[in-house]
């Protein structure tokens, strides 16, 4: 089964990639693909060569996503200079925006606690260290800051990010999700649906599985659909062959 990782880093992570995740997982029977964003390529220079662009690191993170239905992203917290303001971080931030369920594991040496601090700092500037109520404002920024942490699912220390992958993507039910998926976009992405579902009833399959991974209402009313008719049908089989 082939799933998807994209690895941000400013350094080249392939050969660790391959040697600690890889190769362990192809023992599993599961194919695990990444998909690399070096941040110090000069393709992400700024036009006028003064730092690197945050915005176009973003949009390359954003497709790669989607074109591939990622599984799980990965990525150091220091990928730029100091001077270009930005860190792992404020990515897997961006890309929680678009995808919030996506697993996400921030990892790094003595940066780690760095990204700690940051977040911690920020949070605490929201709210008043006396006894005054929060008003709206303080509360939605605290909101903000809370949701900031949360879209993390894993801190990592120093670059030993390869077991916490490996654990995730052996018990990790998006796999068998996105192998459904992938039939629908890359095997049959021109076909029409006509059954089942009457909202999607002339969709095509491609179409359909961006639904799902949207996670739109129809999208969720379509698995849970799916999944009752399949039910339905396994005990109507087995119901023949009692009798």
């Amino acid at each position: 089964m082939r799933t998807y990782c994209l690895v941000i880093d400013d350094d080249n992570q392939k050969g660790y990639f391959e040697k600690e995740i890889k190769e362990v997982l192809d023992k599993d029977r599961i194919d695990l693909v990444p998909i690399y964003i070096e941040t110090k390529d000069r393709i992400y220079m700024k036009s006028d060569y003064s730092g690197f662009d945050k915005s176009l690191i973003e949009k390359d993170c954003i497709k790669a996503i989607k074109d591939h239905n990622c599984s799980i992203v990965v990525s150091d917290y220091k990928i730029a200079t100091d001077n270009d303001g930005f860190n792992g971080l404020d990515i897997l931030n961006s890309i929680s925006n678009e995808y919030p369920q996506l697993y996400k594991v921030l990892y790094s040496g003595g940066d780690i606690e760095k990204a700690i601090k940051k977040i911690h700092s920020s949070l605490s500037e929201k709210i008043p260290t006396d006894k005054r109520k929060l008003n709206d404002v303080q509360i939605t920024d605290a909101i903000k800051q809370l949701k900031k942490m949360a879209c993390i699912n894993e801190l990592i220390k120093g670059k030993g990010y390869a077991e916490t992958v490996i654990k995730y993507l052996r018990c990790s039910p998006l796999i068998l999700q996105q192998t459904f998926l992938s039939q629908f976009k890359e095997d049959y992405p021109e076909m029409f649906f006509q059954s089942c579902y009457t909202p999607f009833k002339g969709w095509k399959l491609k179409a359909v599985a961006e639904e799902i991974e949207k996670k739109t209402p129809r999208g969720g009313d379509f698995q849970q659909a799916l999944i009752s008719q399949v039910v339905a049908y396994l005990i109507e089989t087995n119901k023949d062959e009692d009798e």
